[in-house]
């Protein structure tokens, strides 16, 4: 008699503080934008920089490779950061969650080279400028990251387009600043 005593109290103590009331449903936050599928050279481009702008398309990076790819660092940064002279799709994945760990708010700022892109049908090679900025959670100011030159390598497999070669060089005008490539090698 006791405990069917006790159980009656604890049922009416939890039926005043709205435990089994209805709520409103929080609305859900807005999904990262992505292009699934990558199906143009210009959506798997697009999702490069979706990878890097919000930490939550870390997990989608390792999508834009093709399975044999291959990031070919700055012949100079080999020379004098003694960084690899390649690496593959993993290395690539895990130096993404890194770097994500230790900036907030990344941005990269393409822009056409002289040299004329290549496209055909199941390949293409673009040549870009880069700069890229970030800012930090103890840091409201921008921070330029990396600036050079790159080439990416596309070729189009099970009508989606991937990242299968990239190639990163320094340019004349940055002198000794950080490339891409070193930037991910600092944050391997």
């Amino acid at each position: 008699m006791r405990n069917i005593l006790i159980i009656m109290l604890m049922l009416i103590a939890l039926s005043g503080c709205e435990l089994f009331t209805l709520r409103e449903p929080s609305q859900p936050s807005d999904a990262a934008a992505w292009n699934e599928p990558a199906s143009t050279v210009e959506l798997a481009l697009q999702n490069l920089l979706y990878a890097y702008q919000d930490s939550r398309n870390s997990v989608n990076y390792s999508r834009i490779f093709h399975e044999n790819y291959q990031f070919y660092f700055a012949t100079q940064d080999i020379t004098d950061f003694s960084t690899p002279a390649q690496w593959e799709r993993q290395q690539e994945q895990d130096m993404l969650f890194n770097l994500h760990g230790r900036y907030d708010s990344i941005k990269i700022d393409f822009q056409p080279l002289d040299t004329p892109d290549e496209q055909g049908a199941n390949e293409a090679k673009l040549y870009r400028a880069y700069n890229i900025k970030a800012k930090t959670q103890t840091s409201a100011r921008e921070i330029d990251l990396a600036e050079g030159h790159t080439e990416l390598h596309f070729l189009r497999a099970y009508d989606r387009w991937y990242l299968y070669k990239w190639k990163d060089y320094r340019s004349s005008s940055a002198g000794n600043a950080r490339t891409w490539g070193r930037l991910k090698y600092e944050n391997s």
